[in-house]
């Protein structure tokens, strides 16, 4: 019994692990990269004013932001390339989540949003 419980809680200590530094490489993204994307997710999209948004990931010419607005009532994934050192609203990914049930997904790291919405 107390090998299962030792596996069950080293499963567990992973996954904390394991989410705690996917999320705080997302917190640390955003903090360095907000300013970029805090305007240009309006080009070419129907999302209007957000509440937040978290940059999943970004390299030299690519970013993957997540765009929640309250007002929509969506949590959106929105693609992003640089052209001529600018960056320029690329393509939508998905929905991940929405108020009005079209999608539940789950976006990693921010796992629990599908529950709940945004919020």
């Amino acid at each position: 019994m107390k090998i299962h419980r030792k596996i069950v809680l080293g499963l567990i200590c992973l996954f904390l692990i394991t989410w705690i530094g996917a999320l705080a490489k997302c917190e640390m993204l955003t903090y360095q990269h907000y300013d970029e994307f805090s305007e240009i997710y309006r080009e070419n999209t129907m999302i209007g004013v957000i509440d937040y948004l978290k940059v999943l990931e970004y390299e030299d010419n690519y970013a993957r932001v997540y765009v929640v607005s309250a007002n929509k009532g969506a949590g959106d994934v929105l693609l992003f390339s640089k052209e001529n050192n600018k960056w320029q609203y690329d393509a939508w990914e998905r929905t991940v989540w929405s108020d009005e049930g079209s999608a539940s997904e789950v976006i990693w790291p921010y796992w629990w949003h599908f529950v709940y919405g945004g919020l």
